[in-house]
């Protein structure tokens, strides 16, 4: 049987390059949003840690101009936790106010400081709750700014995006809503945002 060799045959030179063309356009469309977004993303980020910090909130409704709702975004995250950074101080500290819970212990060639755990315990609770480096004596009622103790950041903070679903209310989801929108010209999402806080109201214009 003898092995008959097929040749390839070229694609239609028409078509090869509409669909070259159309695949780099789209790139080039694509670089553009992904700039567009980082920006407003970033934004974003900033004044919904500038909300959270004002008013404590971890939710917002994400809307189109006429209220209808599209999308919800919550805060995730951001805890943080009192630690001991320097050892050293933290030790020197309780030596001085409270030596019922330090010791040391001799190892050969150096003297080891050692700080009741249970206590150190006590003491970062007690600093996570008031949220400043401070501890409150329970028995004198004395105030004592604790040194060698820092609250820091345990997780990162970041924030979940997620569009609505479709309901007896709202037959369309999120994401067709906001393509219906910019059919319609109701939103423009081409138009670099122009990022600035608003005026203050009563201000002259």
């Amino acid at each position: 049987m003898t092995n008959v060799e097929t040749k390839t045959k070229a694609p239609d030179p028409a078509y090869l390059a509409a669909v070259l063309r159309r695949r780099q356009a789209m790139r080039a469309r694509l670089d553009q949003a992904e700039e567009l977004y980082e920006d407003v993303n970033r934004e974003a980020a900033k004044l919904l840690d500038q909300q959270y910090k004002a008013t404590r909130s971890v939710k917002a409704d994400v809307t189109l101009d006429d209220g209808t709702k599209f999308a919800t975004v919550t805060r995730v995250g951001g805890e943080a936790e009192a630690q001991v950074t320097d050892p050293e101080a933290f030790a020197a500290w309780v030596r001085d106010h409270y030596p019922e819970h330090w010791d040391f212990r001799i190892i050969p060639a150096r003297t080891e400081t050692v700080v009741d755990e249970t206590f150190a315990a006590t003491v970062l609770a007690a600093v996570d709750a008031a949220g400043v480096p401070q501890w409150a004596d329970p028995e004198s009622g004395e105030l004592h700014d604790v040194p060698g103790v820092m609250i820091k950041p345990t997780r990162s903070r970041y924030y979940r995006w997620t569009f609505t679903r479709e309901s007896k209310r709202q037959p369309l989801d999120g994401r067709a809503l906001v393509t219906n929108a910019v059919k319609a010209g109701a939103l423009d999402l081409d138009t670099p945002l122009a990022i600035e806080a608003p005026p203050p109201k009563g201000d002259a214009a």
